[in-house]
């Protein structure tokens, strides 16, 4: 995955598809909330408002 992509942003959101018992799966899109929300891809260019996630210490 190329650098500074929309999954890897604080500000976005990924959506999941529930299955019948309760499992839950990933999406490859779902939605940025800065400025205001908009639909993105987690595979796409970040855009100016692209802030890094901070990862959790192990």
């Amino acid at each position: 995955m190329p650098e500074n992509t929309c999954g890897d942003c604080r500000h976005f959101r990924l959506h999941y598809i529930k299955y019948e018992r309760g499992h839950y799966a990933p999406l490859s899109y779902g939605h940025c909330i800065k400025p205001r929300r908009k639909k993105r891809y987690a595979a796409d260019q970040g855009c100016p408002y692209y802030q890094a996630r901070e990862q959790p210490e192990q």
